[in-house]
């Protein structure tokens, strides 16, 4: 477990171990929603789009749509 510090931006950094443990990639693009009070929840969107695939309509677009958002970041 990390012990993060939110900004004044409301940003947080990822500890290196947690980084990796989730199998995360620099520049990729991650969802997340609150899960209730002193909750959030975060995840790859490519890895649930790459897990669904050929299951939900739509979903091979969307990762392609990532893939230029990420693009365009760097």
């Amino acid at each position: 477990m990390d012990l993060v510090k939110i900004s004044s931006k409301h940003q947080i950094t990822i500890g290196k171990e947690t980084f990796l443990e989730a199998g995360f990639e620099e520049g990729e693009v991650l969802a997340m929603r609150s899960t209730g009070p002193g909750r959030v929840e975060i995840w790859s969107v490519r890895a649930v789009l790459r897990e669904k695939a050929g299951r939900v309509t739509g979903a091979a677009e969307a990762h392609a749509r990532i893939r230029e958002m990420e693009a365009e970041w760097d």
